[in-house]
């Protein structure tokens, strides 16, 4: 079992008992010098603070878990407002504001779309664009993001 995936369910607990969620791990090789990248969330969103906490704590917890016998950097981040919309949760998240998909459709042909997410549930998540509602079954959804607007 590859090191990322033993620390994985670790970190992922340890967040939890801290009252975040675990976004996504990257552990990128790079030379004599790797780096881990640990991305977090909650309800309230994340602070510098937090990531300062949790680097605090996960740090004590690669340790004692003998993550990695080289040197690594470990970094703690929020996914940021831009995050990428994978998962049923993600999209639940986010509902109602303006979402951007690209979905492939059963020909093959890739559509985009963007409208305001109004529901998320059993896989399907149905957006408002203008008048008109449109289910999207999330296994047909290549990328999904928030539509960032300035006023």
């Amino acid at each position: 079992m590859r090191a990322l995936e033993r620390i994985e369910p670790v970190v992922e607990e340890k967040l939890a008992a801290m009252g975040y969620e675990l976004y996504d791990v990257k552990y990128i090789q790079s030379g004599s010098r790797s780096v881990l990248r640990i991305f977090v969330d909650n309800e309230q969103g994340i602070t510098v603070k937090d990531c300062e906490r949790i680097s605090h704590e996960i740090s004590v917890l690669l340790d004692v878990e003998n993550f990695s016998h080289t040197p690594y950097t470990l970094e703690v981040s929020s996914p940021g407002i831009d995050r990428p919309l994978v998962t049923e949760k993600d999209f639940k998240r986010v509902i109602g504001k303006s979402v951007r998909f690209r979905i492939q459709h059963s020909d093959g042909k890739i559509k985009t779309l963007t409208g305001k997410l109004i529901a998320c549930d059993n896989a399907i998540c149905t957006v408002e664009s203008g008048t008109e509602t449109t289910e999207i079954p999330l296994k047909t959804v290549l990328s999904g993001k928030i539509e960032i607007t300035f006023k």
